[in-house]
């Protein structure tokens, strides 16, 4: 996914899902972009994302 357009999610509530077979979520704020990598905070925790392996994001 081009980091210009995961730009416009940063401070968003959002799920992301992964590509694979199995299809993996995970819902938080998007609270920054450094190169492909997205940094999620979900309820407990904070998730780095590699940005290459997005499927699909929305907001929430």
């Amino acid at each position: 996914m081009p980091k210009e357009l995961l730009n416009e999610f940063i401070n968003k509530n959002c799920t992301i899902t992964l590509m694979g077979d199995k299809h993996i979520q995970f819902t938080g704020v998007v609270i920054a972009i450094a190169g492909y990598w997205i940094k999620l905070k979900e309820d407990e925790c904070i998730r780095v994302i590699n940005g290459a392996m997005i499927q699909d994001i929305k907001t929430n």
